[in-house]
């Protein structure tokens, strides 16, 4: 109970820090942003309704596709992040120094970015997703077995190039971009504390089950045999290199199925080679393929 106290109270701090950042120095300053928050600008600057309001409408409207699609389950994942975020903006739009923190677009990308970034950040370390349009892209992962990372790319782009046709100038556009890059940096250095993958090594008595898992949700693994130092039993290991932003999801799965699971997690500098992303829609297709003529 406390870690999921804590976990929560980590929720909320960086939905917060997160709609700090956008309110006080994205909106003020019309830097170019993406998800549902992008989406809230688009409509604000073309019929003045506040951002807040948007981005409670669509967050809702997606949290209701993800209830669908992905379950209830998932649903419980995002439910505080889906509706806080925008509670959390409403209340500072409502604080109207907050707009006149800097005047400086550039300073205002950066700490903008930064901010945006750590929020993100702390929000997937404690274990949640932060709703809004990255519902789609799990939807995209979970069911077509994309990674996760190119679906919200291409959504956010799209959203952030959607607002090129109003921005004032060249600037605006340029800093958008930059502050893009920026945050999810950030959030990936938050997320794993040093690198944007990560690499999992697991000892557990029931290995076979965490590695049929591991297929299920598409991470690819390699199994090791191996020997306890102490008593000389023998001992399975499974090692697999995933995104930071899939950290949290596989602990929890690993540690359901095994709550005494042994793991090392180390951040990883580089990763090369087949497997890590590209293969991962592959994999999920031969499964289907399998599944059909194991039927037939």
């Amino acid at each position: 109970m406390k870690k999921i106290i804590i976990n929560y109270i980590g929720i909320l701090m960086g939905l917060a820090l997160a709609a700090f950042g956008v309110v006080a120095f994205i909106l003020p300053n019309g830097i170019m942003i993406g998800s549902a928050t992008g989406i809230g600008r688009l409509i604000q600057h073309f019929y003045g309704i506040p951002v807040s309001y948007t981005v409670a409408v669509v967050n809702g409207l997606l949290f209701a596709l993800g209830f669908a699609v992905l379950g209830k389950k998932f649903a419980l994942s995002i439910v505080v992040s889906t509706f806080a975020y925008p509670m959390f903006i409403n209340f500072f739009e409502r604080l109207d120094f907050l707009a006149d923190l800097t005047d400086n677009a550039l300073l205002a990308a950066i700490y903008g970015g930064v901010l945006i970034g750590v929020g993100l950040g702390i929000v997937i370390k404690s274990g949640a997703s932060t709703g809004g349009t990255d519902i789609v892209a799990i939807i995209f992962n979970r069911k077509l077995g994309i990674p996760v990372g190119l679906p919200m790319y291409l959504i956010d782009f799209s959203i952030l190039v959607s607002q090129v046709f109003f921005a004032k100038g060249s600037e605006e556009v340029l800093l958008g971009i930059m502050m893009t890059f920026l945050y999810s940096m950030v959030a990936d250095k938050v997320v794993v504390a040093g690198g944007s993958a990560v690499q999992l090594v697991i000892i557990s008595q029931k290995y076979e089950e965490i590695r049929r898992r591991l297929a299920e949700l598409v991470v690819g693994n390699t199994v090791f045999y191996g020997e306890s130092g102490y008593l000389g039993n023998r001992r399975d290991i499974l090692l697999c290199v995933i995104s930071g932003r899939e950290l949290n999801r596989v602990q929890n799965e690993i540690l359901a199925l095994d709550p005494e699971a042994f793991m090392t997690i180390n951040s990883v500098k580089e990763v090369k080679g087949r497997g890590f992303s590209f293969e991962r829609g592959k994999a999920k297709q031969i499964r289907s393929e399998k599944a059909k003529l194991s039927r037939t």
